[in-house]
This record gives C-alpha cells, sequence and structure tokens, in this order.
C-alpha cells in the first residue's frame, strides 16, 4: 500500500518551511548582500541539494520570506482578510476597513518586517532587483486586494464612485505615516498608533466614501 498523498504534501511544506525559517535568520542577520544559498541551507541544516529543489535563487528565498512576513503573514492574514470582505452596507464597509487597518498596521509594524526592509534599503543600491521585489511582492499585491474590495463596495451601492486604487492608496497613505514615524524610523521599540488613533482614521475615511452618513456620535 502507498503512502497517502497528504503525507508527502505535508513533508514538504515542513521542508519548505524550515527552509524559510533558516533563510528568514539568515536575511535578518546579515542582510541580503551577506547570504548565499551556501549560508542558507548550513542554517536551515538541509543540503544544496535539497535546498536548490525548493528554491533556484537566494531572490526567490527573498521574496518568499518577504512574502510570509506580510500579504501571508499567518498572524494577521491580511491577504486572505481583504480578499473575503464583501461589505453590503455602511455598517460592514466600516468593519471591515477597521480590520483592515488593524492587520495593516500590526504588520507593518512587526520588528522582523521592519529589520528585513531596513535591509533592503541598505542594500538596495548593489542589488537594484530588491526594489522591485519589494514592490511586486508587497504593495503592489496590498493595494491591488483593497482596490477590489473597495470595487465591491461601489458595487454594491455602498461607496462613491471613484478610481478604487487611489481610494485604497487614500487610506494606506495615514497608516503608512505612523509606520514610517513609529516603526522604520524608530530606533528603539515600534510604537503604533493608539486604537483610537486608528478608528478616527477610520472615520474620517468613511465620511469620504461612504454614501450612507454615519450618526453624529452624543458627546457626554
Amino acid at each position: 500500500m502507498g503512502r497517502p498523498a497528504g503525507g508527502v504534501e505535508s513533508r514538504t511544506e515542513a521542508k519548505r518551511g524550515q527552509i524559510l525559517a533558516g533563510a528568514r535568520r539568515v536575511f535578518l542577520r546579515g542582510g541580503f548582500a551577506a547570504a548565499s544559498m551556501d549560508v542558507i541551507s548550513d542554517e536551515a541544516q538541509v543540503s544544496k541539494r535539497t535546498l536548490y529543489s525548493y528554491y533556484q535563487s537566494k531572490e526567490e528565498l527573498f521574496t518568499d520570506v518577504l512574502r510570509g512576513l506580510t500579504v501571508e503573514n499567518p498572524r494577521t492574514r491580511v491577504l486572505g482578510f481583504v480578499q473575503g470582505v464583501r461589505p453590503g452596507s455602511s455598517g460592514e464597509l466600516r468593519e471591515a476597513l477597521s480590520g483592515l487597518a488593524e492587520k495593516l498596521i500590526a504588520t507593518m509594524m512587526d520588528p522582523d518586517y521592519l529589520a528585513l526592509l531596513r535591509t533592503i534599503i541598505a542594500d538596495s543600491h548593489r542589488f537594484p532587483q530588491l526594489g522591485e521585489v519589494f514592490r511586486s511582492t508587497v504593495p503592489e499585491v496590498g493595494i491591488r486586494a483593497g482596490s477590489d474590495m473597495i470595487r465591491r463596495s461601489q458595487e454594491n451601492g455602498v461607496a462613491v464612485q471613484g478610481d478604487p486604487e487611489v481610494m485604497m492608496r487614500m487610506f494606506i497613505g495615514p497608516l503608512l505615516t505612523y509606520a514610517l514615524t513609529g516603526g522604520l524610523l524608530n530606533p528603539g521599540e515600534p510604537e503604533p498608533p493608539a486604537p483610537e488613533k486608528i478608528e478616527e482614521i477610520v472615520g474620517l475615511y468613511m465620511k469620504a466614501i461612504s454614501y450612507e452618513r454615519e450618526p453624529e456620535r452624543s458627546e457626554e
């Protein structure tokens, strides 16, 4: 009797995870420039033959490590979340935007992601392809998925008409200012915005794109 296919797939994914974990440590420790497939295979405790059977280059490895820290981060699941949202009312749209903002901030303030982003900036003058890797792996994917969510909101008569990509960039922009000043340029521990700050951003954004006016909050 042959082994179940699921067992083979499970071992394959486990080995891939082992390689990615080792590569992540190498990239975080010394950046992209100092990394090599030899060093990564040693760190991951796999043979070079095994390593090359999964990844042909360190660029491929770097892309998957970056993806795992951002759009496919198992802790935040940003991409899966936004792809599954189809707001049918103003309340559903606000809830989706609040959830998305929280996930984006958690992702952008992740210490490992910030460290990897700093290595991209530091090494990009020697490896110009890193900028393209980052652009195509993170912002392009995220903006496209968020734009599709806005488009679905427009189709459901919840959001005003306009360029969905511009509208999504308008939403992400304020969050990026916190990620920049409280994360990337902060030499200490990341300082994410308080939850009420995020809700204020969402509320102001809703006033700009939602057809339905939200009820005014009464002052105590």
